[in-house]
């Protein structure tokens, strides 16, 4: 075969013992799949160097999981560039921006629901004081409309607010989503090799 420069996607599995995988994602080749008995840098240098035996290929470039030995087996011994997997991207994402806004908009959905019972709350005092004489300064309004109008603005801004961080959620779930398409080898529409990946730049 030609020279060539080549990715790897490297992982670790547990499933019946440790075994250490690494695939080719252009290709889909599976180079390595093997037990092992550890998962440190040395482990991954063996068993890569036994998997590339022959191959006229240089790995250039470690995507995978953030485990310790894999960093240190691609910084040490490969001196490649590491990309972290979309997937444990998205994770990190979503602990960091998803999760904290998540909690936001339950408590502006709380605030809003208190909002409105305090507005049911003073409809049902009007309705129940409707036809007894107020007393009140000249020239001021009478104090349940004052009330009444005061709550209406209470609940219309915590509606806005809960709308606001819900679309702002909603924004930030789509982004993180997407970076998924963006990054997949397949198109899903027509079932080929995505046009990032024919153009050789689906990698970071």
């Amino acid at each position: 075969m030609p020279p060539k420069d080549i990715t790897m996607t490297q992982d670790e599995t547990f499933t019946g013992g440790l075994c250490l995988a690494g695939i080719e994602p252009v290709s889909n080749y599976i180079l390595l799949e093997q037990v092992a008995p550890a998962r440190d840098h040395d482990t991954w240098k063996e068993c890569m160097e036994q998997a590339l035996v022959g191959l006229n290929c240089k790995v250039i470039q470690s995507t995978s999981d953030e485990a310790p030995g894999l960093l240190a087996y691609v910084e040490q011994h490969l001196e490649a560039h590491h990309s972290p997997d979309v997937f444990h991207v998205q994770h990190e994402l979503h602990k960091a921006v998803s999760a904290p806004m998540a909690a936001k908009q339950r408590a502006a959905h709380k605030a809003a629901t208190k909002a409105e019972e305090r507005l049911n709350r003073v409809h049902e005092h009007l309705h129940n004081a409707k036809g007894e004489p107020e007393k009140r300064t000249p020239g001021r309004p009478p104090q349940g409309a004052a009330s009444l109008e005061q709550v209406q603005q209470e609940v219309e801004a915590a509606r806005h607010e809960h709308q606001r961080l819900s679309g702002q959620r909603e924004q930030v779930t789509q982004s993180i989503r997407a970076m998924g398409h963006a990054y997949h080898s397949i198109d899903l529409e027509r079932g080929g090799a995505s046009l990032q990946h024919t153009h050789g730049w689906g990698y970071p």
